[in-house]
């Protein structure tokens, strides 16, 4: 992950300048970093805490956000099904967009029982270590933020980074297809409210592929 860091930790000091800019305490910033740790879904609810909206709309609003994870668990799923409801509970928790890009790659099917301890502690090794980058850049936003000047263009970092992972990952004509269609439809809805922008991309994304794989399917009978 150490590849990855630069990105992590700027991703995470934009996020906590953010929060600190819209009006939250250095002490609270800190606790919102380790409660939540999910910087999309933060930065999208942290104007309507600061405009007092209820309660059921903050959470809604991130739960909208964060819906990709339910498709990110569905996927890796199969590699830790021998483990309990609660260690999946934790498992799933702490994944993220980066640590479930890398290991798709490294595993992109489940391995045999032996293997899936080998899985975990990689997985856990990323987790871990992105969990570790990301309170890095909090840390830095809370003491240092103010003298960070803005137009250092810290905030696209994090995507680039991302990017930069995801790209040698399309290898084949289903990723190139799925990625394209994701793409397009980032572009077509980027001004949808609660980004949910992010939802459409990755739910086009996940049925331009399926209907690829189906196709192929056919073509193969």
């Amino acid at each position: 992950m150490l590849e990855s860091s630069p990105g992590i930790i700027a991703w995470s000091l934009v996020t906590s300048i953010s929060l600190l800019g819209a009006g939250l305490s250095p002490v609270d910033t800190f606790w919102f970093n380790i409660l939540v740790y999910a910087g999309s879904s933060q930065l999208a609810v942290m104007p309507l805490i600061a405009g007092d909206y209820p309660f059921w709309t903050v959470w809604l609003t991130a739960l909208i956000v964060m819906s990709r994870f339910v498709i990110f668990s569905a996927v890796i799923q199969p590699h830790f099904k021998h483990y309990s409801f609660w260690q999946r509970m934790g498992i799933g928790g702490l994944n993220t967009d980066m640590s479930f890009a890398k290991f798709i790659e490294k595993f992109p099917s489940p391995d045999n029982s032996q293997g899936s301890q080998i899985e975990l502690l990689y997985f856990m090794g990323m987790v871990l270590a992105h969990w570790f980058f990301w309170q890095i850049g909090a840390l830095i936003a809370i003491f240092f933020g103010s003298y960070i000047p803005i137009s250092w263009g810290l905030g696209f970092a994090g995507p680039l980074a991302l990017i930069a992972l995801i790209i040698p990952a399309i290898k084949h004509k289903t990723a190139v297809i799925s990625a394209l269609v994701a793409a397009c439809t980032c572009v077509l809805t980027i001004n949808l409210p609660y980004r949910l922008t992010i939802v459409c991309s990755v739910i086009t994304g996940v049925m331009a592929a399926v209907l690829v794989d189906k196709q192929s399917q056919k073509k193969n009978i």
